[in-house]
């Protein structure tokens, strides 16, 4: 992977790592050295390319880097002994796949983003359409995203695996828990995500007695910020970054909404779903259908809707018995994706390519 820092992949791949280093000695390689955002196990070894990476400013210099980046994976693979190798997120996948043919080894690689809005340059996609049949097995998240990958692997060879829930999320959920009037979300902040929705539903609700806390960071942030004080919400909206207690917000808020345009599978939906919040999300591709039956367990609504978003937040919170219920279902629905139920998953898979 690119780096161990905050995000959604980084976090699957510290999740199944310290799973796997139960069965399997474990080594992550980095692009590019940081400092691992979500726990690692002691006994996981971790190997960076380069201490530093400078964006590149030509295809030339892209080119340049990506081939220093795949001649040390190369090395580091051999000098490791490693057996299999798995590649997570497009540009390391194609990296992980000749690594691997280069080591004669086998390679898995790991599809996390929705690969019809993804994007990434068209140097990438010829790439990918070229490289990723040379893996062995691709793994997605959703069956939606394996009918897009069938054009271009046999189906035997893919694989549809969720998120796993991480264990150290799971260890602080508790079942009663006091919980205050905030509306949450999480999720990097950009366009794709949606929050500028949120506000403008918040401003129209008039939630006097209700704060809303966003969770994330990215290029958005002072446009968001400033959107905040457009309409004098400051005192009830914040944008809180870099947090690694997320436990704390899933068990105090008593909402999640969730807006985003386009996903390859929402963490942060399973995770706020697991704590037992009653969510809201839009119905993107994809995940949030894999996740929430509308009426059910949560709230479905289409994408960019501001009118739906505003009557659903509306019912949500003018009603306590729906939200026990969404709570106690939405619980229930995410009992499968605990990250040792999904890395059981994830080791039969790794078994059928491993030498013993």
């Amino acid at each position: 992977i690119g780096s161990l820092t905050s995000g959604g992949a980084e976090r699957v791949i510290s999740t199944l790592s310290n799973e796997l280093i139960e069965e399997f000695e474990v080594v992550i390689i980095t692009f590019r050295k940081s400092d691992p955002f979500y726990r690692l196990d002691a006994k996981i070894k971790v190997v960076s390319c380069f201490d530093h990476i400078n964006k590149p400013t030509s295809f030339f210099q892209s080119l340049k880097l990506n081939y220093a980046i795949l001649n040390k994976v190369t090395a580091i693979v051999k000098k490791e002994q490693i057996d299999l190798i798995i590649g997570f997120i497009t540009s390391a996948n194609i990296i992980a796949a000749l690594a691997a043919k280069r080591n004669r080894i086998p390679c898995l690689i790991s599809e996390r983003n929705n690969p019809l809005k993804n994007r990434i340059t068209l140097f990438w996609r010829v790439l990918r359409k070229q490289i990723y049949p040379k893996a062995d097995h691709l793994i997605v998240q959703t069956n939606d995203v394996k009918h897009i990958f069938i054009k271009m692997l046999n189906s035997k060879r893919i694989t549809v695996l969720p998120n796993p829930i991480s264990s150290d999320l799971s260890k602080h959920r508790k079942p009663n828990v006091s919980r205050e009037k905030i509306i949450l979300s999480v999720g990097r902040l950009t366009s794709d995500k949606g929050h500028d929705i949120i506000i403008k539903a918040v401003n129209e609700l008039n939630l006097s007695e209700w704060k809303v806390i966003f969770i994330g960071d990215g290029a958005n942030k002072k446009k968001l910020n400033d959107l905040i004080k457009s309409y004098n919400l400051s005192h009830q909206i914040e944008i809180l970054s870099d947090i690694k207690n997320i436990e704390d917000y899933y068990s105090k808020a008593s909402i999640f909404v969730f807006a985003s345009k386009t996903e390859g599978f929402p963490n942060v939906l399973l995770e706020a779903m697991h704590f037992g919040l009653p969510c809201i999300s839009t119905d993107c591709d994809y995940g949030p259908a894999d996740l929430i039956t509308d009426g059910a367990n949560g709230f479905l609504i289409p994408v960019d809707d501001q009118e739906k978003l505003i009557q659903k937040m509306d019912q949500l919170i003018k009603d306590d018995a729906l939200q026990l219920s969404f709570s106690e279902q939405a619980k229930i629905t995410t009992a499968n994706y605990t990250s040792e139920k999904v890395a059981l998953k994830w080791q039969a898979l790794i078994n059928n390519y491993i030498k013993k």
